[in-house]
């Protein structure tokens, strides 16, 4: 015999506010840019970076240092993949999916991103002494992707599956005005 919590996700559905896939698509994308743009310079050289070399902002000091490595692979590739990993969990597609995992997977997602930035902060601040800007700028990225992300979940409506709002299902009242 089914339970009233499983009768409840049958008849019902979450819908996300109609917001939520463009503006964290649009983070996404800019995530991807700069980790990009700091992959790039991890792989060729540190001073491709448009950024200073010398005193507390110093690109190149954080992006060469030790803590520019997470288990033996470099932060700037794992930012790029958390990004692109993010832009897929936030398509359309996936906003609309009604499973709770999905929505469960991306706000893990978005912690996780933010817990990895707050250690790198404290890295730049505490171990390395130096800041990047190129690397700030993905740190804030990832936390509006926090708050974007957690607003837009808890924003999201729960409606009855046959409640489309103010869409007309074509009854029985408008089949007889078409025939007359």
């Amino acid at each position: 015999m089914p339970t009233a919590v499983a009768e409840d996700q049958e008849t019902s559905f979450w819908r996300p506010p109609r917001w939520a896939a463009p503006a964290s698509l649009v983070v996404c994308v800019l995530g991807i840019a700069v980790a990009s743009y700091l992959t790039y310079a991890h792989y060729t050289d540190a001073s491709n970076l448009a950024c200073s070399d010398s005193g507390t902002i110093n690109c190149a000091k954080v992006t060469t240092s030790a803590q520019s490595r997470f288990l033996g692979m470099p932060v700037a590739v794992l930012g790029l993949v958390y990004f692109v990993a993010l832009a897929a969990l936030c398509l359309p597609y996936a906003w609309r999916r009604p499973e709770p995992r999905v929505r469960l997977f991306r706000l893990a997602a978005v912690g996780g991103g933010m817990v990895m930035v707050l250690w790198l902060v404290y890295a730049e601040l505490f171990i390395i002494d130096a800041i990047c800007l190129w690397c700030t700028i993905v740190h804030v990225l990832t936390l509006i992707l926090l708050v974007v992300v957690v607003a837009a979940t808890l924003s999201g409506t729960t409606r009855p599956a046959g409640d489309f709002g103010d869409v007309d299902d074509f009854d029985d009242d408008d089949a007889d005005e078409l025939t007359d």
